[in-house]
């Protein structure tokens, strides 16, 4: 009887957890009623709380979800009797398949559902016909000024400690959101270190958004003057941007928000992305052109990209490729490069990158 009790339940979460992956959703309405009310209301409450302890959430969940699951199934199949292990591994199998089931309904609730918002180029005086060859080249030209110029004031100051970012860059954080017409802004959460930092550097991976707390976690081998951007960019996600690009954006324009540290990991992380939309010939003028001391700095990246394990990498790169078109990103991982579009096609980005010839944006 108890079983029978069970499979309707178990039935009713699997089948909704399947209906909401599947069933088509208004952009609009997700935009106006859960990403600009619902979920930052909620952020607004999960993000500070989670923030409190300095040990991840996440890390004591994931802990918890690989002790109980054999746990669980060894002592379903250890108190079976002989002739009822089939039943009771069939029943296991539903168990497990609705506990993952209610996990897939919180994420969706808690942070998902922001995969379907409109796009922000809906949102910003964003207009394609300013992505050209000029605007591109003139990009390119002030990320190359940008870094030889910020360099030495960068690297001049302390980096900031994982607890200081709330503090330093959580201001930016929140103009940059006004700038972009939120009325009710995100709060920065606390960037916590992580157990998984070292599947984190096998896997190339520099931080993420743990969707069931709403905390930042981030891979503690990224470099100092990679972090700023990395943590501003995660805190993006916090905002509800659950789009790479999107979040890469507006961590961006956070970062040139900031002091010369943050100007300089914005650059840092654009300048890549920037030359590889010219050919080879140009790209070897462009880094030509980086000085030593930025040039040193991108070498530094380099190594400590280089201690990904393949295997792992791509197997990771993968996974989440999956993972985003599961969630609608139908260009997947493909869609961190859209960020140059965004920043040549916008109307602030046109701004913030104007802004940086006079030192600062903001």
């Amino acid at each position: 009887m108890r079983v029978w009790k069970r499979r309707p339940i178990s039935s009713l979460l699997i089948g909704s957890a399947v209906a909401l992956a599947v069933v088509p959703t208004s952009h609009r309405v997700v935009e106006t009623f859960y990403s600009q009310q619902v979920y930052l209301l909620a952020q607004n409450l999960l993000t500070p709380f989670s923030s409190l302890m300095p040990v991840a959430w996440f890390d004591v969940l994931l802990l918890g979800v690989l002790i109980a699951i054999p746990w669980t199934w060894f002592r379903a199949l250890h108190r079976a009797g002989v002739g009822e292990r089939w039943a009771a591994c069939r029943q296991m199998v539903i168990t497990t398949v609705s506990a993952g089931a209610v996990a897939y309904l919180v994420f969706f609730f808690v942070w998902g559902l922001n995969y379907r918002r409109e796009p922000l180029i809906a949102k910003l005086d964003y207009e394609a016909q300013r992505i050209n060859n000029e605007a591109l080249v003139a990009l390119a030209n002030e990320a190359t000024v940008s870094l030889n110029r910020l360099y030495p004031q960068a690297h001049a100051q302390r980096w900031w400690t994982l607890d200081e970012f709330p503090a330093y860059l959580g201001p930016a954080f929140q103009r940059v959101q006004r700038d972009l017409g939120v009325q009710r802004t995100a709060v920065p959460g606390l960037p916590k270190p992580t157990i998984l930092t070292p599947y984190f550097q096998w896997a190339g991976i520099n931080g993420m958004v743990n969707p069931f707390s709403l905390e930042v976690l981030v891979n503690t081998t990224v470099l100092p003057f990679e972090r700023p951007f990395v943590v501003a960019h995660e805190w993006a996600h916090l905002a509800g941007y659950a789009n790479e690009s999107e979040a890469s954006f507006v961590g961006w324009l956070t970062c040139l928000s900031g002091d010369a540290g943050a100007r300089y990991s914005a650059w840092v992380f654009l300048f890549p992305y920037v030359v590889r939309q010219f050919d080879l010939e140009e790209q070897g003028r462009l880094w030509r052109q980086v000085d030593d001391g930025p040039m040193n700095d991108f070498r530094l990246v380099a190594a400590r990209v280089s201690q990904a394990v393949p295997v792992v990498r791509t197997n990771a790169n993968r996974l989440y490729d999956r993972y985003l078109r599961a969630n609608r990103v139908t260009d997947g991982i493909a869609s961190y490069g859209a960020v140059v579009d965004l920043v040549l096609g916008s109307a602030i980005g046109e701004m913030a990158v104007g802004a940086g010839a006079a030192g600062q944006f903001h």
